[in-house]
């Protein structure tokens, strides 16, 4: 284990969300954050993909952020992490599981996240990343970024909003120890001096979301198995097969149609297949954030 602070590319001014409710791929669960107002530690969505060798992990959250906000803050006492198991066999011959999750985890109730990404912010809002788990010589390799960027979930009500957003990319083998293999991954936020240590999960896109599933996020992908009896909400990558949601998701998966579910597609108006800004071709490959009307 080794500690590495990077310095985050955007970090201006400050703002806390009101309480209108915003839905979206995970834009509208935790209801402990929502009562108590803390809307910048509710996670919207999680990337995972690759770009040639490397892996690259996108958090985004607070979808309370007025399109007027053109600068962010993040707070000092909120954490987020990024979790990785990369030792857990997954297999790819159950087409039901395929479609739907990207695989079949074997062993479930043993999830347990061998790589973490723990992201911390000062006083002024800088952020820190401490990464656990990997090798030291690989660590100079990755690249770090926290702020503002436009909102990637492509859903007609989100087009035009911006959101918090983390983004680490790194290669692929660094988080294997050398091999190809499948990964689990999945996102968490806590605010500090609240109860519990996860008030929000963020997995496979519009699952955690649903008010039937909203204690996926507060309990752990072991226990999502063990405790709750369903299938543990993370992210399955395989890079043996195209990146495509299920498997990891990419920038450009309209999740609303691959995930079709009446209470989302129902007010998606006006219906969008893609992003209404151009995706970087470079890191941090999210769109550059929209500019105050």
């Amino acid at each position: 284990m080794k500690r590495r602070i990077f310095p985050a590319l955007l970090m201006v001014a400050a703002w806390c969300g009101g309480s209108a409710v915003a839905t979206a791929s995970d834009h509208d669960d935790t209801p402990l954050l929502k009562t108590i107002q803390r809307h910048d530690a509710r996670i919207t969505d999680l990337f995972v993909f690759l770009r040639g060798q490397n892996l690259v992990l996108a958090v985004c959250l607070d979808p309370m952020i007025p399109p007027t906000v053109t600068h962010y803050v993040f707070s000092s006492d909120l954490t987020v992490t990024i979790n990785v198991d990369n030792k857990r066999h997954v297999r790819f011959d159950d087409p039901a599981d395929l479609a739907e999750y990207g695989g079949t985890i074997v062993e479930p109730e043993k999830i347990h996240p061998n790589v973490v990404f723990e992201v911390t912010f000062d006083a002024n809002g800088q952020a820190q990343l401490n990464i656990l788990g990997l090798r030291p010589r690989v660590l100079s390799r990755a690249q770090f970024y926290a702020g503002l960027m436009d909102d990637p979930f492509i859903r007609g009500p989100r087009m035009g909003r911006n959101v918090a957003t983390i983004v680490i990319e790194l290669p692929y083998e660094a988080v294997t120890d050398g091999h190809l293999r499948p990964l689990l991954v999945w996102a968490t936020s806590y605010v500090d001096d609240v109860l519990g240590n996860s008030q929000e999960h963020g997995g496979r896109a519009l699952r955690s979301q649903f008010v039937e599933n909203d204690p996926l996020n507060t309990t752990t992908p072991a226990e999502h198995a063990m405790k709750l009896g369903v299938v543990p909400d993370v992210v399955i990558v395989n890079p043996a097969a195209p990146i495509a949601f299920p498997n990891g998701r990419e920038l450009t998966d309209d999740v609303v149609d691959l995930a079709p579910d009446p209470r989302v597609m129902g007010n998606d108006a006006p219906f969008p297949t893609a992003n209404d800004q151009p995706f970087l071709t470079v890191f941090p490959y999210l769109a550059p954030p929209h500019p105050a009307p």
